[in-house]
């Protein structure tokens, strides 16, 4: 049977347009939410007790150096300075606040570690006095503490807005500047090589501090902590010495 012959093919129907698809609404991105309030307060104490066992050590002579070593307040200032830094990390005004507890929670538990451990382990002959030398150096380490707790707080905040590099960069400028401002104070009356070595090093590590922390930074930052790290080391000579001796008052005889 034959078949039909073939026809050309009709033109095809314009297709009707799809619908457009109902845009998607814009999703924030998730907010990155601090360090648990618990776990900064756990820091601040392992921080404290590092700072107090790390002294003991050094001053016992546990490495080559140490004892030099053990005179610097160096190590308690960036203790302090890392409590700060964790407790204003992605926080705003109230990170600022915690950074001041925190510091100061870690230079006098450390010093109250410190002067404990020499009463209950090492049993210094004076035990009052290492008592009463704890209790001065805890009570000097608030001050100092809380505000080293505040400076590292101001260099991971994120609080300011506009002004937050300027906060940070100020941050490490301090601390950078205190480091340098305490090796000038203890190159005045350090006369021992070794001492007085170890005082540079700590005034080298200050610069460091600064010139590292500000690679890659924007223009605030650098400013910030340049003019920050120039007037803390011109002040900073003064205070440790002023710190120093009325330490000295309540019997304190370090170097």
């Amino acid at each position: 049977m034959a078949s039909a012959p073939r026809t050309p093919a009709s033109p095809r129907a314009p297709r009707s347009p799809r619908p457009a698809r109902p845009a998607r609404p814009a999703v924030a991105a998730p907010r990155r939410r601090p360090v648990p309030l618990l776990l900064v307060l756990v820091a601040f104490v392992a921080i404290g007790a590092l700072l107090g066992w790390m002294g003991r050590e050094a001053n016992n002579g546990a490495f080559r150096g140490s004892w030099e070593f053990s005179r610097l307040g160096g190590p308690w200032l960036v203790g302090a300075f890392v409590a700060g830094a964790l407790a204003g990390w992605r926080r705003r005004t109230g990170g600022l606040v915690l950074g001041v507890v925190g510091g100061a929670v870690a230079i006098a538990l450390g010093s109250l570690a410190y002067y404990g451990i020499s009463i209950w382990w090492e049993h210094v002959p004076d035990p009052r006095r290492a008592a009463k030398l704890g209790v001065g150096w805890a009570a000097a380490g608030v001050v100092i503490g809380g505000a080293l707790g505040l400076v590292g707080a101001l260099w991971t905040t994120a609080a300011g807005g506009r002004a937050r590099d300027l906060l940070r960069g100020a941050g490490l400028g301090t601390l950078g500047g205190l480091l340098m401002g305490e090796s000038i104070a203890l190159l005045w009356v350090w006369d021992q090589e070794p001492l007085r070595a170890m005082a540079a090093l700590e005034g080298l590590a200050g610069a460091a501090v600064v010139a590292v922390g500000a690679l890659g930074r924007s223009w605030r930052f650098i400013l910030a902590a340049v003019a920050l790290a120039a007037i803390t080391a011109s002040v900073a000579p003064v205070a440790t010495t002023m710190v120093r001796d009325a330490l000295r008052t309540i019997g304190w005889a370090g170097a």
